[in-house]
């Protein structure tokens, strides 16, 4: 199945009424109905999306926030969603990026074309069984998608416990590994993921990945920007370095490389992309990862 075919599910499926998920934190909104009346118009429009999928039922709608876009975490009788709404105003994270990474790497900031995207790349990865969330329903005029809730913890949250304490475990080692035999995957699909914080792969007990943002990917893009991104962003949770760090790297490198080829790993390597996350990660720890990516 090619890109296409995802787009043209879209369109069709938004003829009418057809997320990434993010932790809860302190100070989220939450709200609860019985009544569904005198709603404010996002939650209204949340409701609605939710309802379409699920008609009846008690409904809880948290707001779990994104810089980006709003994001809702909705329970229906016991029954967890995701609705993700792409805002239509220019984020000032992407600006940032896309002016500091300036010929390095492309964001879009239209909330009309980041939702496209996610749709239409979600659907092919889950379609080639790939591990995302299922889409379950969406509506173009309030540009929001309603997701399937993916239990588990970011893995960014496991990185600062094993960046201190110098030990990774296997939990940890396995999660790298299958976010590399993931992304790997994605790029033997030609899809370039553009988004690949390990915020964004949230991972089960077992240490299986499912990555959950794909509102920046692209057909044919920029696959050395993955592995970049996912690989040096990690490494600002380490100041020393010290064999965890050594260990997480060689997971993800060894699961990229059960699939995809070792080219894209030493692309990850180029100056041009070291350049970019050096106002976030030490240089001991960039050189480190570069020379390893550079020796795949």
């Amino acid at each position: 199945m090619r890109l296409g075919e995802g787009r043209v599910y879209l369109s069709r499926a938004l003829g009418g009424f057809n997320p990434a998920y993010l932790g809860a934190g302190p100070g989220c909104e939450s709200l609860r109905y019985g009544v569904e009346s005198f709603l404010p118009e996002e939650t209204d429009q949340v409701l609605k999306l939710v309802r379409t999928y699920r008609p009846t039922g008690r409904v809880s709608i948290r707001r779990i926030g994104s810089f980006v876009n709003d994001v809702f975490l909705v329970d229906v009788s016991g029954e967890k969603f995701v609705v993700k709404r792409y805002t239509n105003w220019i984020s000032l994270k992407w600006v940032t990026l896309s002016l500091y990474g300036l010929g390095s790497v492309r964001f879009s900031i239209s909330g009309r074309r980041r939702m496209e995207a996610e749709y239409a790349f979600n659907y092919l990865l889950s379609k080639r069984g790939l591990k995302v969330p299922a889409i379950l329903g969406a509506d173009l005029r309030s540009r929001s998608i309603l997701f399937s809730y993916i239990p588990g913890d970011g893995l960014s949250s496991l990185l600062g416990r094993i960046a201190q304490t110098g030990q990774i475990g296997q939990r940890e080692a396995t999660a790298a590994r299958n976010a590399g035999v993931l992304m790997s995957n994605a790029h033997g699909l030609e899809a370039a993921l553009g988004d690949t914080k390990p915020e964004n792969f949230i991972i089960d007990r077992s240490g299986g990945a499912t990555l959950v943002d794909l509102e920046q990917a692209r057909e044919n893009g920029d696959y050395g920007w993955d592995v970049a991104e996912f690989l040096y962003y990690s490494g600002h949770y380490w100041l020393p370095i010290n064999e965890a760090l050594v260990d997480y790297v060689d997971s993800f490198i060894n699961g990229y490389l059960e699939v995809g080829p070792a080219r894209i790993l030493r692309k990850a390597a180029s100056p041009k992309y070291v350049r970019v996350f050096s106002v976030w990660t030490p240089p001991n720890i960039l050189l480190n990862i570069r020379k390893r990516l550079h020796d795949a």
